[in-house]
């Protein structure tokens, strides 16, 4: 059993049913409570992730190739890449839909997320070629950061 199995008390296969789902069992938009917007802020730079005390624009600059670093703290991924329910880390907050639409619409934003992903492909090694398409390629030195995958 994962790690993520024995918090979520979930199969994996439910948990990717539940996201390809749009989180059926979770308030919808007119539902939600707006104030919950810290991943929209963290994201403006206006935030700083916990326990990391972080701005989304320091860990690009101080992170970016630190894989050490990206390898051994793992309060900041769910601050990068929020998702719609509590992960590992309980000091990040839910992702909200009117965040979503909030971040999306935001070209700064969006861009911020472009980094953060290209940031986390160097750490696995590998690079995006091609925004568009997303086509991704092994980075020159990839062989170190494969492990990264296990």
């Amino acid at each position: 059993m994962s790690i993520a199995q024995m918090f979520s008390g979930r199969p994996p296969a439910r948990d990717i049913d539940t996201f390809l789902a749009g989180y059926p069992d979770l308030p919808s938009e007119e539902e939600e409570d707006k104030s919950w917007d810290r991943n929209l802020r963290f994201y403006l730079g206006e935030e700083r992730c916990e326990p990391d005390d972080m701005l989304i624009d320091e860990i690009h600059q101080e992170w970016a190739t630190d894989y050490e670093t990206l390898e051994y703290n793992h309060g900041y991924i769910q601050w990068l890449f929020p998702i719609r329910e509590h992960g590992m880390n309980f000091d990040a907050q839910p992702l909200q839909l009117h965040e979503i639409h909030a971040m999306k619409s935001n070209q700064e934003i969006m861009q911020r997320i472009l980094r953060s992903y290209k940031m986390m492909l160097g750490f696995y090694g590998m690079r995006l070629v091609d925004e568009k398409t997303g086509l991704l390629r092994r980075s020159s030195e990839y062989k170190p950061s494969y492990k990264n995958l296990m």
